[in-house]
């Protein structure tokens, strides 16, 4: 292996060995302004992301990567590949992350729009990395399909994980240690993911990562996003799903989710919705099957007891949505009842055999018994003995 010898924004070659000690298999077509290669060091496999800025420029900018490595490094979640190493390297910063495999979000939306199921499951695992993040202190920034890489788990289902934390943030800040004078973000639909402050040169806080979750529901369900304020037509197996992407994507901070937590809440209030239209088809709490609930809640149903208090702009018990509710296709379950109960009942059928021959044994004995009892006198043949 050569030692790797760059600029900020270059492409490693494979062969490469990066920061001495890293061996570069090839370019992966993950992200858009962070470069992620797939390389290994001392036999273990790794993604190695190196960042388009030469922090040799900026002090400031060394002090702020060093940080984000540091607050990423403290994530602890399956929906953030863990950081293994952090480091500069000729005035470029990189980051090593765990082994994670999959394919862009993007490559799979090109095909065609997801099912409900996978939205719901995706949307969930998106809104888990950015609570993780924000949980840290770090905004993403920059969510879009481009840094979401979808995989299957070892049941087949879809499964999400979030790169490129933190790193628009980064690079927008210290323009002077960039490598590119502008970045609009991530993908061709960038703009389209962005909150609307942020085009006033607004604060890019933790709600516009909100926003674009919104953003990319609405592309995971019709195949494309948004285009307006509005959801478009595309919802009919989640007609409660428009609701929640309007207050995501709403053009006020304040008036948007206020965490990652209260929007997954909403989802998975959703999926209760679904789950009381049909039962048979998902597990919810006792409690949940006759709640009478606001269409879009704010706590964290992590609880098989009802929430204290629940907050909706809406009458209770009412499901917004212009289209008519249908209960949203959900992954067959079969309940641990039903697959005890033939068995109980072999049990059962197995006692009464054993207990009706046990009966006809006896009724055969007790016959033999009688019959014995009533042989005439005459049939008997006497001995004698000693002459009687």
């Amino acid at each position: 292996k050569r030692q790797a010898h760059f600029r900020a924004g270059a492409d490693l070659r494979p062969e490469a060995l990066f920061a001495g000690r890293y061996a570069i298999d090839g370019l992966l077509p993950w992200g858009g302004l962070i470069r992620y290669y797939r390389a290994s060091a001392e036999g273990s496999a790794l993604i190695l992301s190196v960042m388009p800025m030469d922090v040799s420029r900026s002090e400031s900018a060394r002090v702020a990567f060093a940080d984000l490595a540091q607050r990423l490094g403290s994530i602890r979640s399956t929906r953030v590949p863990g950081v293994v190493d952090a480091g500069i390297i000729e005035g470029v910063p990189y980051i090593a992350f765990q082994d994670t495999r999959g394919t862009m979000l993007t490559d799979i939306l090109r095909d065609r729009p997801l099912g409900s199921v996978d939205v719901l499951r995706l949307a969930t695992h998106v809104l888990d990395g950015l609570e993780a993040a924000h949980c840290a202190g770090v905004v993403h920034g920059d969510l879009t399909p481009q840094n979401v890489v979808v995989s299957r788990d070892h049941q087949g289902r879809l499964s999400a994980q979030l790169i490129g934390i933190g790193a628009l943030p980064l690079l927008r800040e210290h323009p002077d240690a960039s490598a590119h004078a502008v970045h609009a973000g991530s993908g061709k639909f960038a703009v389209t993911y962005m909150a609307p402050e942020l085009f006033g040169g607004g604060e890019l806080g933790h709600t516009a990562d909100l926003y674009a979750a919104g953003a990319l529901i609405h592309h995971m369900v019709t195949g494309a996003p948004p285009r307006g304020p509005d959801p478009e037509e595309g919802f009919e197996d989640i007609p409660e799903l428009p609701e929640v992407i309007g207050r995501a994507r709403a053009r006020r901070p304040a008036e948007r989710y206020q965490s990652a937590a209260a929007m997954r809440a909403a989802l998975e209030w959703i999926e209760v919705e679904s789950s009381k239209r049909n039962p048979h088809t998902q597990d919810i709490a006792p409690w949940m099957e006759t709640s009478q609930v606001g269409s879009v809640p704010v706590p964290v149903l992590s609880s098989m007891h009802p929430p204290a208090h629940l907050s909706s702009h809406h009458p209770p018990g009412k499901i917004l949505g212009s289209l008519t509710p249908r209960a949203a296709p959900a992954e067959p379950r079969i309940p641990e009842g039903a697959l005890a109960q033939p068995h109980h009942r072999w049990v059962q059928m197995t006692l009464l055999l054993v207990l009706l021959g046990a009966l006809v044994s006896l009724g055969a004995w007790q016959k033999a018994n009688r019959n014995d009892a009533a042989t005439p006198d005459s049939e008997l043949r006497l001995e004698t003995f000693d002459g009687q």
